[in-house]
């Protein structure tokens, strides 16, 4: 019986080396928002839940609640966002986006968008598509989160 040859590279490596790469590009991209990636992934996220609870976002995020005020805090402070006590829970607050937090989230898209293409730009339309179908196989495995980096 043949064995097949051992692969070429190493996947693991290869995500890990694309992955700092498209991090690294991603953060510099968002110097002109004054925003680093993990504030853009709680942004996206309270953008797409207004009025989610604090603890929630705290989950979500995988990061513990003391870790989320601080960055919760900066946020606000930056006038992105606001908390208010819950009406149906006072021990709770609820987060959402101010008027300049959507402002600079509706900015962000473009700038994902133009980030991603650069990364997809030698790739053919299907095998975009393949490979989109084969990350979300690999990230569906190792329960990683389609919408935000937990621990970031």
């Amino acid at each position: 019986m043949t064995s097949s040859p051992p692969p070429r590279h190493r996947i693991a490596f290869l995500l890990s080396q694309l992955g700092s790469d498209a991090s690294a590009g991603f953060e510099r991209a968002l110097g002109e928002l004054g925003i680093t990636p993990g504030d853009a992934g709680v942004l996206r996220l309270v953008g797409r839940n207004p009025g989610v609870s604090q603890r929630a976002v705290s989950e979500q995020v995988g990061v513990g609640p003391s870790r989320i005020v601080a960055v919760l805090d900066r946020l606000e402070g930056k006038g992105l966002l606001e908390r208010r006590r819950s009406p149906r829970d006072r021990r709770s607050h609820e987060v959402s986006l101010t008027e300049q937090g959507r402002e600079v989230l509706g900015r962000l898209g473009p700038i994902a968008r133009d980030h991603e293409r650069a990364y997809i730009e030698p790739l053919e339309p299907e095998e975009v598509h393949q490979l989109q179908s084969l990350l979300e196989k690999v990230a569906a495995g190792r329960q990683l989160s389609a919408e935000v980096h937990r621990g970031t």
